[in-house]
């Protein structure tokens, strides 16, 4: 049985085509489902299954009445940051899913998600996770529990400090700042930063990755992960070294707008090695 793989996503944004057939893609035994707005599900167009957005708000509405907002993003933002995991939770249950792998609408994903060696990935990334109802259950109870409890709330600010999601002298409590915690008071391992064997999945294509066990760092350009595609797959080089790419995340400013060039279909099967110019919008033969 494979499981499903979710997204949740409000706006009308293109790119979401290219997030929802990679996806595809790469688990074509998987349901692929949007949890949207009206806006966005023509970007499904046979490829996902478009879902309300607001036949699952009700928990995350009832949320909303105990959240605190401290972070340096919007309220409105910061707010559904959060409530989007009472909506999956609400739409599992209602769907009799037991489990599903989550990813953010700008996650670009390579690799099949029911493979065992990815059995345990959860709650390591926020924007990509595999993740089981009854731990969704606890993780919802945990949020909760932290911002409705005035006592637990400041501790969760003074948890928000200790691992430094401090901006402009502001803590940043973020989803995933309760990630940490959650992971902090059970018994969920992680991996070396989503790092699996000889592949790894992406925190943020603008930051760098240490490989172990000598956390090397892989090479850069441009200021962002240097990108090589050979024989219908992405890697990274550290040192002398390959690893392989199972997921991108195009976090941040001006980045979703590469998305497009890393749908595979787009990029074809030639014999030659390729990198990405991200100055170009490129891949060009590795000289």
């Amino acid at each position: 049985m494979h499981m499903p793989i979710i997204f949740i996503h409000r706006g009308d944004d293109d790119y979401l085509t290219y997030s929802l057939r990679q996806a595809k893609q790469s688990n074509p035994y998987s349901d692929i489902i949007l949890i949207g707005k009206a806006v966005n599900k023509k970007y499904c167009s046979g490829t996902a299954t478009h879902v309300m957005l607001d036949d699952y708000m009700e928990s995350a509405k009832e949320f909303s009445k105990v959240y605190q907002h401290a972070s340096s993003n919007s309220y409105e933002y910061n707010l559904f940051c959060f409530q989007r995991w009472f909506v999956l939770r609400d739409y599992m249950r209602k769907q009799g899913i037991q489990k599903c792998c989550y990813i953010d609408s700008d996650v670009m994903l390579y690799t099949d998600v029911n493979k065992p060696e990815f059995s345990q990935f959860t709650f390591e990334f926020s924007w990509t996770t595999i993740v089981g109802l009854c731990t969704l259950d606890n993780f919802c109870a945990l949020i909760t529990n932290y911002f409705e409890n005035n006592a637990l709330f400041k501790q969760l600010v003074q948890y928000t400090h200790q691992i430094g999601q401090v901006y402009g002298g502001r803590p940043h409590v973020s989803d995933m700042v309760l990630c940490a915690l959650f992971r902090d008071q059970t018994s969920i391992s992680v991996t070396n930063g989503g790092v699996f064997n000889n592949s790894f999945f992406d925190g943020n294509i603008n930051q760098p990755l240490r490989i172990p066990p000598d956390y090397v760092e892989i090479e850069k350009l441009d200021g962002k992960k240097k990108v090589f595609f050979d024989n219908g797959g992405f890697y990274c080089k550290f040192k002398c070294n390959f690893i392989k790419v199972n997921s991108l995340h195009f976090q941040g400013q001006g980045i979703k707008k590469y998305m497009k060039y890393f749908f595979i279909p787009t990029i074809g099967f030639g014999r030659e090695r390729l990198y990405f110019d991200y100055s170009k919008s490129m891949w060009l033969p590795v000289l």
